[in-house]
């Protein structure tokens, strides 16, 4: 499995455990949404759907082991998109792409660069070692959001509409700056993302299933991943526990990230735009 030696502060550790604690369990919810989606067809179909979700995500992990600096530099990527996408006031043009890039590029490559002698150690202990691949994107998309920040202000100016979301950008850019890389993540992740996800689904979810029925959806998943992230932590950890904590989050993002977005991202939201038409 993957070997890796990291030193990690209370700060980080702590800042690690709400993303289990908190950020995590948003993803549980993605049972609810399966449910909601294959509403009215039967338990096959509802099984189907899970299984192909359970999945993908161990197709993520396997790819990771096999190819680690690939899938981390991957996962970046599509995380900046999911991201983005969460966080973007508008619906579709050039604005929308400008806010994927920004909103979701900030919380990634922001903090690779504001951080990067603080990043590196902990990208090296995810792929054994080897991190330039993900240092290298993250040098070649921060001067290129750089250039679109720019943009962005100008549009934010024009239009009133931007403005609130652009001081966000401008205010996160100050944070992530400031904090630690996994502390300024954790408060990104758990407060914003997960906070706008939960407003994003909830009065859909709750339009066919009971508030009562949805958390008890959420409890259980949230259980089962929680089971298989100790298990997993139990066989990585040789010795170095920040190293395994680390590789269980991060790799159990990864893995739980693409079907989440493929979920969310892809049949939740396109069922969402066919009954808005």
């Amino acid at each position: 499995m993957i070997e890796g030696l990291v030193l990690l502060d209370m700060a980080s550790v702590i800042a690690l455990l709400f993303v289990v604690l908190i950020g995590l369990p948003h993803g549980a919810f993605d049972g609810a949404i399966a449910n909601h989606l294959v509403a009215g067809r039967s338990f096959v179909a509802a099984a189907k759907l899970m299984t192909s979700y359970c999945a993908a995500a161990a197709l993520v992990i396997a790819i990771w082991i096999t190819f680690p600096a690939v899938t981390l530099t991957l996962f970046l990527i599509i995380s900046m998109i999911h991201f983005g996408r969460g966080d973007a006031s508008a619906k579709s043009g050039p604005v929308f792409m400008t806010q994927i890039l920004l909103h979701g590029g900030l919380p990634i490559f922001g903090i690779i660069y504001f951080q990067q002698s603080s990043v590196i150690p902990l990208f090296d202990a995810l792929t054994n070692g080897a991190s330039d691949l993900a240092i290298l994107i993250s040098k070649i998309m921060v001067p290129v959001m750089g250039l679109m920040a720019g943009l962005y202000g100008l549009m934010a100016f024009r239009d009133a509409s931007l403005r609130a979301r652009f001081a966000e950008f401008i205010l996160l850019a100050v944070v992530f700056a400031i904090l630690p890389p996994l502390v300024s993540f954790a408060l990104y992740f758990c407060i914003i993302h997960t906070g706008r996800h939960m407003r994003r689904i909830w009065h859909v979810l709750a339009s066919t299933t009971s508030p009562k029925g949805l958390y008890r959806q959420a409890a259980s998943f949230t259980l089962a991943s929680w089971l298989v992230g100790g298990a997993a932590f139990l066989w990585l950890e040789t010795g170095n526990l920040d190293a395994a904590l680390l590789q269980v989050v991060f790799i159990g993002l990864a893995a739980l990230t693409v079907p989440h977005m493929i979920l969310v991202d892809g049949f939740f939201a396109k069922g969402q735009r066919h009954q808005t038409e």
